[in-house]
């Protein structure tokens, strides 16, 4: 069964197959013996490449699928948006993201997500910076910074655009200590912006030539 295709005619093309008998290999059978069968589609087509992948329900291994041929390490899933962060091995980036980003746009299109590709370098990166930042605030440890962390509040900014409730369902404790936190992380956040602002040079100025 055809579950979806998306296409940058005369470049690439990605197709989603499924198959309702578990004894029959869709992708195979698309492909055909040797590649007979997609190949001479791709001859019409004046050698568009086709990726035919495996369509699922579960929409994390459908991703995966469809970002192939790059391996996947793990995937971080916003419902909500229908927003995915996918981690892959350093040296599959550049595949996962294909030429000109033709892979992840096309993988986008035919999954209907929205797909950010991080190296998992780039994640670990993102991962100490985003704990380095939440330990800032008074209370919070390397536990607590994980469950934030994991909970959607990566920052600072995350912290002080939070409401109390969204505290209190991640860290146990009272209303009275989840406004403190919100309002350090505000502080604290103006505090950096303020050292920001007077590390950059003025734009425009200029010294008087006596």
């Amino acid at each position: 069964t055809l579950r979806g295709a998306a296409r940058v005619p005369g470049v690439r093309a990605k197709v989603a197959v499924s198959s309702i008998d578990s004894d029959v290999d869709p992708v195979g059978a698309c492909v055909g013996m040797k590649g007979n069968r997609v190949q001479s589609i791709v001859q019409e087509l004046r050698g568009e490449k086709i990726d035919i992948i495996q369509w699922s329900p579960d929409i994390a291994r459908f991703v995966c699928n469809a970002l192939s041929p790059a391996e996947i390490a793990r995937v971080i899933i916003d419902e909500d948006n229908k927003s995915m962060e996918v981690i892959v091995n350093d040296e599959f980036l550049s595949i996962a993201i294909g030429r000109g980003g033709q892979n992840v746009s096309l993988a986008c299109e035919i999954t209907g997500w929205h797909l950010e590709v991080t190296s998992e370098e780039e994640y670990s990166r993102e991962v100490k910076q985003g704990y380095d930042s939440l330990m800032k605030i008074s209370g919070v440890g390397l536990a607590q910074a994980e469950a934030l962390f994991k909970a959607g509040f990566a920052s600072l900014a995350d912290i002080s655009d939070a409401d109390t409730e969204d505290i209190i369902s991640v860290i146990d404790m009272d209303e009275p200590a989840a406004e403190a936190m919100i309002e350090e992380a505000k502080n604290l956040l103006e505090e950096e912006l303020q050292a920001r602002d007077q590390e950059s040079p003025e734009d425009g100025t200029q010294e008087d030539e006596s």
